[in-house]
């Protein structure tokens, strides 16, 4: 393939992709050193020794669920978490509650994954409340570096690099380094478990066992909706890739047929009218900046109202990509899984760090090939992931506990809300997938 001029005036000045590879692992490395020296010493809020409460009693407004006197298990009460909101809703049904507690009393937080969702979190939580974050913290690091290493063996097998198994190793492991997955970690989300299953469907798809990969796209979906985008691969005539939506019709119908079993055609219509009351919320007007979250990305802040307009219309070169795709394209599949990903981040009002996590399928994937065609595609992939990788940091500073000479100003300045890493992040990944469509247009 032959450089164009701006290629061959940047390749002089352009890092070697080795170098860029090593960047991007230090970083996530001496994340990892970070937070555990952070989390070893307590400072971090989620690891402060001695802020976990016990309690017997979870105030509802139609009557208190008590734990029964002889029973070995109580709600656990900590913040900042997402963790206890979880091992509360086992507790809350060994007690005899509801599963869902959409009051949402002051020191409880609420629980809105599908019913079926139930008997994950209540296998980790027989030990109680300590042991149920350790289990899913470590089950979480397993889960990432699982992932990454299913996402990086089925797309250097397809297109014949070789790949050490120590290399397949040591990425993987480093993986888990990455930000957005360290701020789930922290908390005790659930990307870590929906970004192995993303990577399931895809090592699936690439041995052409659609239906497991179609069937894998369900947990993503039963935990939020939206992260079953990453199916649009599977949606096409060519090459019987449809049988990828068969296989998640049918696990997602197995899905909700256990959740009406075990839990009633109620608290099941009840999941679904929480989803609908979210997605109504999405349509929204934005928040001012001093209510933004240290986890916070707000794509197109300074367009107010009319951010729906460029929303929509980034929508439109995915649908290019898909059309391609559909039409017999293979060669489309990457560019439309990495877009699949990334346009939650630039179609939806609002995201999160936590949700960021789940790109690190879209960095992993795109990152063989733009490492493969070397010189400024792997060099922006890199400064995209390392715009993602600072974005925590980069919003402590913003809007967190580090911002005390910014505190007057966060009102009144708009330009603050531009500072935000993981937006830039998002369009350099969003810039990339395209630039590798238009190469297999090229190619055409």
């Amino acid at each position: 393939m032959t450089q164009s001029w701006y290629e061959s005036a940047l390749s002089p000045a352009l890092p070697s992709r080795r170098t860029v590879l090593w960047l991007c692992v230090l970083a996530c490395v001496a994340n990892v050193v970070l937070v555990g020296a952070l989390a070893g010493a307590g400072v971090l809020k989620s690891t402060e020794r001695g802020d976990i409460e016990y309690t017997d009693t979870e105030t509802r407004p139609d009557g208190d669920i008590v734990v029964p006197s002889d029973a070995d298990y109580r709600f656990a009460i900590e913040s900042p978490t997402d963790a206890d909101a979880f091992y509360n809703m086992v507790v809350r049904v060994w007690s005899g509650g509801p599963l869902y507690n959409t009051w949402q009393p002051d020191n409880v937080q609420e629980y809105h994954y599908l019913p079926v969702t139930y008997y994950f979190f209540a296998a980790i939580s027989l030990f109680g409340y300590v042991a149920f974050k350790y289990l899913l913290f470590g089950l979480s690091l397993l889960a990432t570096a699982g992932g990454t290493y299913l996402l990086l063996d089925a797309e250097s097998s397809s297109v014949g690099f070789d790949l050490s198994r120590r290399a397949l190793l040591g990425l993987s492991a480093a993986s888990v380094g990455f930000a957005p997955m360290v701020a789930n970690f922290k908390v005790g989300q659930v990307t870590p478990f929906a970004y192995l299953c993303t990577a399931v469907a895809w090592w699936a798809y690439r041995r052409s066992d659609d239906g497991l990969g179609g069937a894998a796209l369900v947990v993503p979906t039963i935990l939020k909706p939206y992260w079953m985008s990453p199916l649009a691969v599977f949606i096409s005539p060519a090459d019987r890739r449809w049988r990828g939506v068969v296989g998640f019709l049918a696990a997602f119908a197995a899905a909700n047929a256990l959740s009406v079993f075990a839990f009633g055609v109620e608290t099941t219509a009840h999941y679904y009218a929480i989803v609908a009351s979210e997605a109504l919320a999405e349509s929204g007007g934005l928040e001012p900046i001093t209510e933004w979250s240290v986890e916070a990305i707000r794509p197109f802040p300074f367009l107010g109202g009319v951010a729906i307009v460029p929303r929509l219309l980034s929508v439109l070169p995915i649908a290019w990509v898909w059309a391609r795709y559909v039409r017999g394209r293979s060669d489309y599949d990457v560019p439309l899984f990495a877009l699949s990903i990334v346009m939650l981040f630039t179609l939806l009002q609002s995201t999160t760090l936590i949700d960021l996590g789940l790109a690190l399928a879209a960095f992993v994937v795109l990152g063989v090939h733009c490492y493969r065609a070397d010189g400024w595609p792997f060099a922006l992939l890199g400064l995209s992931f390392l715009l993602a990788h600072a974005h925590t940091y980069a919003m402590e500073v913003l809007v967190g506990n580090g911002h005390p000479n910014l505190a007057g100003m966060l009102d009144g300045e708009p330009l603050l809300k531009l500072l935000q890493p993981a937006v830039y992040a998002v369009g350099l990944l969003y810039l990339l997938s395209l630039w590798l469509a238009s190469e297999r247009a090229t190619a055409t």
